[in-house]
């Protein structure tokens, strides 16, 4: 089977978020029978390219302004000349409103798309044109029918999973690399993630504070600049900015525990990214988290921080009880896959093709 792609923000070098998805699917679908086509307006960035199985997959670029002619004529055209059974979107939006093959969108999440109206229109278009929906989670799923009407029986929730990097064992040799680059020199929470309003660092920053724990920081990784620099870090806070993806793992092995205090999720992957390391997780009670974090971790409420200052001393304290959370996040990360992510897509292709009478 041949499944075309929208893989326009594979220009970007970034593999997080957005692109980690698709970047781990695309790698996971030759194995399942599928060969990707991929289309971009851009040159798709090798260093994704290299991740994805050799001589496995076709690339297509075409330059084409305004994006609209791109996306709305020359996608539905190409898809047609290529023979694809299925044109999938990845990220949320993408997909012209007519095209001779059905379409799969995977809408991560009900959050406003930032931007212009043109931008939310093609959101919009997408959604309306889309014969089926994936999204990432149960509460996903809800909030997506709620908010833009969708129906809910075109609706499929097939999870993320951890990129594999992550269930590697950490080196001494890291180890020692990554704490001395960083100049992390004492037991540490960690968080990594985006800093706008939603992601509540400030209230992860006030608890750290109130639990008053001597000889320890807390690290924060992830942020814009200017989200930074509007910022007062209190001593023992320690803002690293981006870091590289080969650091990552050794940032969440390392940790005390990983916190994420976000107010809004789809699904939330750096529990699963934390969880496969081996690193205890704390994750607040809202939206999606306690539905992905399962018994992997402990949730705390956001009204007041006296849940999670509790969980911060305790962990610290009780080496006992940090075992038994490294042990809950080993087992629950054990239930991600992007092999199981992949079949799962690949039911909903043939599925899509079987109802709309299209050849597999």
């Amino acid at each position: 089977m041949k499944v075309g792609f929208n893989a326009r923000l594979l220009a970007d070098p970034n593999l997080r978020g957005w692109n980690r998805y698709t970047v781990n699917l695309l790698a996971e679908l030759p194995a399942v029978g599928v060969t990707p086509v991929l289309y971009g307006d851009r040159p798709i960035h090798t260093s994704h390219l290299a991740r994805l199985p050799h001589g496995l997959f076709e690339v297509h670029i075409q330059r084409i302004r305004p994006y609209a002619l791109w996306e709305q004529l020359w996608l539905p055209w190409r898809c047609k000349r290529d023979g694809v059974s299925i044109l999938h979107a990845p990220a949320n939006f993408g997909l012209p409103r007519f095209c001779g093959c059905p379409r799969v969108l995977t809408l991560h999440d009900a959050i406003d798309p930032n931007g212009t109206l043109r931008s939310r229109m093609f959101h919009a278009i997408a959604r309306k044109s889309a014969d089926r929906v994936i999204t990432v989670s149960g509460h996903a799923r809800d909030e997506i029918v709620a908010k833009w009407n969708v129906d809910a029986k075109k609706i499929r929730v097939i999870p993320e999973a951890a990129d594999p990097v992550f269930f590697k064992p950490v080196s001494k040799e890291d180890r020692s690399r990554v704490l001395e680059r960083y100049r992390i020199e004492t037991p540490y929470f960690f968080y990594v993630g985006g800093w706008e309003a939603r992601k509540n660092v400030p209230f992860l920053i006030d608890a750290f504070e109130a639990a008053n724990l001597a000889g320890v920081s807390l690290v924060l990784a992830g942020g814009r600049d200017e989200e930074r620099s509007r910022m007062k870090f209190p001593d023992r806070v320690q803002p690293l900015g981006w870091v590289d993806e080969d650091d990552l793992r050794v940032l969440y092995s390392e940790a005390l525990a990983f916190v994420y205090p976000s107010k809004h999720e789809g699904f939330g992957l750096q529990l699963c990214e934390a969880m496969a390391t081996g690193c205890p997780v704390f994750a607040a009670r809202a939206t999606s988290l306690p539905e992905v974090l399962g018994d992997g971790g402990e949730t705390f409420r956001l009204d007041d921080v006296s849940e999670l200052v509790e969980l911060m001393r305790r962990v610290v304290g009780e080496m006992n009880y940090r075992d038994q959370l490294v042990y809950r996040a080993r087992k629950r990360s054990r239930e991600f896959s992007w092999e199981a992510t992949a079949s799962a897509t690949v039911k909903l292709y043939r599925e899509s093709c079987i109802s709309s009478r299209r050849p597999l």
